[in-house]
């Protein structure tokens, strides 16, 4: 519990973060330089603001994709282990009334041991 609080805090101050310097950005106007041919020859001026925007989308997004993967993957893992404690349940139930037939079948024979040694 304390972990998903410690991590949920951590989000936030990096996602506050995040939104200060995109705000810092676009109003400062500041720009960035990228090479975008492979040799060099062309190249793109963009607002600073415009590529952390597009980077923290980017991760954003990734991260959620991520998550549904995991979610899928872990869900089905989930229903496995559910399907499995489910049978050792009913085994477990099934053993305990074959225990409790043996220990009354058990109790039977002594009272007739005893009884026939009565009688003799």
């Amino acid at each position: 519990m304390k972990s998903k609080i410690i991590l949920s805090a951590v989000e936030l101050i990096v996602f506050c973060c995040v939104l200060y310097f995109l705000i810092v950005n676009f109003l400062t106007k500041t720009t960035a330089g990228f090479n975008v041919t492979a040799d060099g020859s062309g190249y793109i001026v963009l607002s600073t603001f415009f590529v952390l925007l597009l980077g923290y989308l980017l991760g954003l997004i990734s991260g959620i994709l991520y998550s549904f993967v995991l979610g899928a993957r872990y869900k089905d893992q989930l229903e496995f282990y559910a399907r499995k404690n489910e049978k050792l349940s009913q085994q477990n139930e099934i053993d305990s009334d074959e225990r409790e037939a043996l220990q009354r079948k058990i109790a039977s024979l002594e009272i007739a041991l005893d009884n026939a040694l009565k009688n003799k």
